[in-house]
């Protein structure tokens, strides 16, 4: 399915009907100026999936990033999936 493409400016005219629309599947992405500010996707199964995913990847570079400390020298791999999934739930 394309991705629709509309303006801030008629997002905030059509706030209820955009929401409408991502409602019934439909990928919407927001522009200001021409350039992308935001994409809305419809809540189901894959955009979670989606989003944990992401949010493993985000975790991951700032584990990498930051410096280790007793605590976080003890963290196994099943405490991060759980943070994750506290996180998204």
């Amino acid at each position: 399915m394309a991705m629709k493409t509309i303006s801030s400016r008629e997002f905030q005219k059509n706030i209820g009907a955009t929401l409408d629309l991502v409602t019934t599947g439909e990928m919407i992405r927001v522009t200001r100026y021409g350039r992308t500010k935001c994409f809305m996707i419809p809540e189901n199964e894959d955009t979670k999936e989606l989003i944990r995913r992401m949010a493993g990847k985000r975790l991951i570079t700032m584990l990498k990033e930051a410096k280790p400390n007793e605590a976080s020298k003890s963290l196994t791999q099943e405490d991060i999936n759980q943070l994750i999934h506290e996180t998204l739930a």
